[in-house]
């Protein structure tokens, strides 16, 4: 059941600077079935990737995704990240957007997908 009450994830937008993209990016693959990007799209002066995050234990969990904002060619732009706050049993909407020269096509892969302690 998606949560109507729970908002949907702040991102956490990367640091300024010149592509500064992370050295290490913390993956987990068994929380990756918890994670569905439902969308990938230009924003005013940049690009978003948006989903859910379900979380099926009985306590909180907060997960970190990462995605990395791409040409068609696979070359990275620039990144973004959101940290999600999942309730029990509940399934919340996240964000991951950045301001950056985006081009015209781009894609959203997710290289890290992780729990917060």
């Amino acid at each position: 059941m998606v949560s109507g009450n729970s908002p949907a994830a702040e991102p956490t937008e990367a640091s300024g600077g010149a592509n500064p993209l992370p050295t290490k990016v913390d993956n987990e693959p068994s929380v990756r079935k918890n994670i569905v990007q439902t969308k990938c799209e230009a924003i005013p002066g940049g690009w978003s990737a948006q989903g859910t995050a379900k979380n099926p234990g009985k306590k909180p969990v907060t997960y970190k995704v990462v995605v990395y904002f791409t040409t068609t060619k696979a070359t990275t732009l620039d990144y973004a990240q959101a940290l999600v706050k999942v309730p029990p049993g509940e399934i919340v909407t996240w964000n991951a957007k950045k301001q950056f020269a985006a081009k015209r096509e781009m894609l959203c892969p997710m290289p890290g997908i992780s729990v917060v302690s």
